[in-house]
C-alpha cells in the first residue's frame, strides 16, 4: 500500500491536546510506515503520530473533513 502526501499539522497543539486531556484519537506510526489501519484513521480525521527510532514524536499527521 503506497503512503499518500499527508497534511501536516502542529506536532505542538496535537501533544498539548493529548496531554492536556482534550477526547481525540491518536494513533502513534513508525516513520515512513503505512497500512489499511493507518489509511482509514486518516480518513477519519484522526491524528497520526509518526515517531522516531527512538520513539519521540517527530510529526503530526489529519486529514481535514468537511
Amino acid at each position: 500500500m503506497k503512503r499518500p502526501v499527508l497534511n501536516i499539522v502542529s506536532l505542538n497543539d496535537v501533544m498539548n491536546g493529548l496531554l492536556g486531556g482534550k477526547p481525540s484519537v491518536n494513533i502513534t506510526m513508525s516513520q515512513g510506515q503505512w497500512d489499511a489501519l493507518l489509511q482509514a484513521a486518516y480518513d477519519a480525521g484522526h491524528n497520526l503520530i509518526e515517531l522516531d527510532d527512538n520513539e519521540i514524536p517527530v510529526r503530526a499527521y489529519r486529514k481535514m473533513v468537511q
